[in-house]
């Protein structure tokens, strides 16, 4: 007869830093870009909100961001939403 299967699961051993001093910069490094990223969004958001308030399509504005015109047009009444929200 076989054994059954134990109920209890094995974990994985610990994963151990290896260079404590490069560990730290690659953090700090994260941080540093999640924050280029999000205000690169943020700024992305708000170009497309002044596009299609002078009149640019969301099709236009999809090309030219690389998104659908739809998802252009989410994007754009959500950024207007929080705009009259924050008021």
């Amino acid at each position: 007869m076989t054994k059954p299967l134990s109920s209890r699961r094995k974990t994985s051993p610990r994963k151990v830093v290896s260079d404590e001093a490069r560990a730290a910069e690659l953090l700090q490094e994260l941080r540093d870009a999640e924050l280029v990223i999000r205000e690169t969004t943020e700024r992305r958001l708000q170009l497309m909100v002044e596009a299609s308030d002078i009149g640019l399509t969301t099709t236009k504005i999809g090309d030219a961001v690389g998104a659908s015109a739809m998802a252009v047009s989410r994007w754009v009444r959500a950024a207007r939403d929080h705009e009259t929200s924050d008021r």
